[in-house]
């Protein structure tokens, strides 16, 4: 077991004991039926993430909305994760995105990740600073913990920082080379950007990126080999192509 596991459990245990004190979750009406869409409320920190100087809001320890979001993939589960990992294509289905980039692979289930938004006038464009951490739960289930890193990088002129955000991905294998994709997320983009429309901007961006990615993926996901060597536990679908 590498020293990075140890750390990537306690973050699971610590946002499972987290989920286990807020709201329970709200089935919400979802705009497309192939995508489940679930909300509650995020749980009040003590220790809250410092504000740049430049942001005009002090830090906001209220809860914001985290949204979860769920469909069935017709690709396999590795093949599916080396797409999902591919930051040069991303924008072909991830919404609101300019660009994205690797900015360092500290270990090899490990990708710290720039993303740059597109907005709107008047609001300022956004980035975060994201490490993606897979981690092998069963024979037919990975998890993708993304944990934001906002000081990760100096900040760039004409972007606005991300500095509250936490989420995962869970890929569980289905039969008939299918795979189940959950996205949960949630976060504060600051600025003067109110919290309801960030939590109703971040349901359609769930919604949106899981029908693009389902599209996407049918087409393309034999463009992509499953690492077996770096994931030997999944099991599941090696029969697949």
């Amino acid at each position: 077991m590498t020293a990075a596991w140890p750390r990537a459990i306690l973050l699971l245990l610590s946002l499972c004991t987290d989920f286990a004190a807020a709201e329970p979750w709200q089935a919400l009406t979802s705009p497309d039926p192939a995508v489940r869409l679930w909300v509650m409320k995020s749980v009040t920190k003590e220790v809250a993430t410092q504000t740049p100087p430049h942001d005009p809001r002090p830090h906001d320890p209220s809860p914001y909305d985290i949204v979860r979001a769920e469909t069935e993939i017709n690709a396999p589960i590795l093949p599916l994760l080396a797409l999902l990992q591919d930051a040069g294509r991303q924008r072909e289905w991830l919404p609101f995105t300019q660009d994205v980039r690797v900015v360092a692979q500290p270990a090899p289930h490990q990708t710290l990740v720039q993303f740059r938004t597109v907005t709107r006038w008047p609001f300022r464009p956004r980035d975060a600073i994201t490490l993606f951490d897979v981690m092998q739960l069963s024979a037919a289930e990975l998890r993708i913990e993304m944990e934001n890193q906002p000081d990760a990088l100096p900040e760039e002129p004409g972007y606005l920082r991300i500095r509250q955000a936490e989420g995962h991905w869970l890929l569980s294998a289905l039969d008939h080379c299918r795979t189940r994709v959950r996205y949960q997320s949630g976060s504060r983009w600051g600025g003067v950007i109110p919290q309801w429309l960030v939590n109703n901007s971040n349901r359609d961006l769930a919604v949106e990126a899981l029908l693009n990615l389902s599209q996407w993926a049918q087409h393309h996901h034999r463009e992509y080999e499953g690492n077996n060597d770096l994931y030997p536990q999944i099991t599941a679908h090696r029969h697949c192509r």
